[in-house]
């Protein structure tokens, strides 16, 4: 699509012959001059609109069909001009709904061929598209802008941001996985015996083994082995509940954080990962998976998962755990509590599950605890709000005081808190042997 568009300078110079009509109302000689200055602006500007006419331009973009939530991402567009000349322009980009750029408009001389870069930010995760190319070339003389738009659609994967992930694989080759993951319990702990092996420069003192040292008149430790391949499963609500939202990522990309780092650990601990997200039916489904790929099963799998208004089935939910989980797993919940009607169901329903080990996991709303722990406002509906959200923390604190005492293993984390508190939790029934 091809347009016109007149600069600020050809609106200047129609106004000399709107000045000069004007005058010409009371100087009777200026009229024709007012005439004779339009017919030649007229004529000027036809013959600059003519200058970019045959303006041709081919427009190849270049990007990296998977991109990272909050991370920079290069974009490289490759002007091919065919009209003979170098063109002043402006170059722009439709991007998608919750993308940033640096860079754009990019203000550039076209020659041949031209290469333009530009930086971008996706800033939420799914299945997005790059848009039109749009170009503003400027005329000879800078009386008009040629506006031609170029269809295209580049789709890219934007994921959920995994720099956690390499970050906690840098580390953990490094033999510093507690500085990602704050105070974690070491696996292994309670492990199975592997093998006897000499002793090591760091070994734990605990573990040598006296009789074999006597024996091989040199340091001997005993090895452990933690248990593997065992099943971690992860159950995401995308109901109403999870629709709350944090300095603008809602509960359900807190949780996919948390979901996406443990999972991971979860596969270099050689245990196998599934998912199941539902809100009023189940929206995706990934068995126990180990091995190489069953990372990227993993993000696939979570990558366009947004929560919902609907009302989540946990019928259906625990339903599918037990068609498709037939062994004994580390069932991690993530939910919110939100009314009486959840929790009484998920009680009538936790023991159609008992073969597994159940974790709810339950994201704290940091604005509601604010908003309880206000200072007294002698405003009457500020204080009738601070007692509602104090009342329903109370509330709160009882239903996940009455899971623990059923025997539910609850986590109840801030957003901000809840990957590493999760990691922690994961390690520790590893340690513990509770599978």
């Amino acid at each position: 699509m091809t347009s016109f568009v007149p600069t600020p300078r050809f609106v200047l110079l129609a106004c000399l012959p709107l000045a000069l009509a004007v005058l010409g109302a009371v100087v009777e000689p200026l009229r024709a001059t007012a005439l004779g200055v339009d017919v030649g602006l007229i004529a000027l500007a036809a013959l600059d609109a003519l200058s970019v006419r045959r303006a041709a331009l081919q427009i190849t973009r270049r990007v990296r069909p998977t991109w990272s939530v909050n991370r920079v991402e290069k974009v490289t567009l490759e002007v091919h001009n065919a009209s003979g000349r170098i063109l002043r322009a402006s170059v722009h980009q439709t991007l998608f709904e919750g993308a940033e750029s640096e860079g754009l408009p990019q203000a550039v001389r076209l020659g041949a061929r031209t290469r333009i870069e530009y930086r971008a930010k996706a800033r939420e995760r799914g299945r997005r598209t790059l848009g039109d190319h749009h170009v503003r070339i400027a005329s000879t003389l800078g009386l008009w802008h040629r506006q031609i738009d170029v269809p295209a659609a580049d789709v890219v994967q934007v994921w959920p941001d995994v720099k956690a992930l390499t970050q906690y694989d840098l580390l953990a080759r490094a033999g510093r996985q507690s500085m990602l993951l704050r105070v974690l319990p070491r696996a292994g702990t309670l492990a199975e015996f592997e093998r006897l092996r000499p002793w090591a420069r760091g070994d734990e003192f605990r573990l040598v083994d006296w009789k074999a040292t006597a024996r091989a008149r040199q340091p001997v430790v005993r090895q452990l082995r933690h248990a593997t391949n065992q099943n971690i499963v992860f159950l995401l609500d995308l109901g109403r509940c999870m629709t709350a939202s944090w300095e603008g990522r809602s509960a359900v990309d807190c949780a996919l954080d948390a979901l996406l780092l443990t999972g991971h650990v979860a596969l270099r601990q050689k245990d196998r990962v599934g998912l199941i997200a539902f809100d009023d039916r189940v929206r995706a489904l990934l068995k126990p998976t180990a091995g190489p790929r069953a990372r990227q099963a993993l993000l696939r799998s979570a990558c366009n998962l947004f929560p919902t208004l609907e009302e989540p089935d946990f019928r259906e939910a625990f339903a599918a755990v037990r068609t498709h989980i037939r062994a004994r797993s580390l069932l991690v919940l993530f939910t919110s509590v939100a009314d009486e009607g959840t929790v009484d169901l998920l009680k009538r329903l936790l023991p159609t599950v008992s073969r597994h080990l159940v974790l709810w996991v339950c994201l704290r709303d940091p604005g509601v605890e604010a908003l309880a722990n206000a200072a007294p406002d002698a405003n009457p509906e500020t204080a009738w709000r601070r007692g509602a959200a104090a009342e329903f923390l109370e509330w709160r604190r009882r239903v996940l005081d009455d899971a623990r005492s059923r025997g539910m293993h609850v986590l109840d984390a801030l957003p901000s808190e809840v990957t590493p508190a999760l990691l922690s939790r994961y390690l520790d029934v590893k340690a513990r042997q509770l599978l």
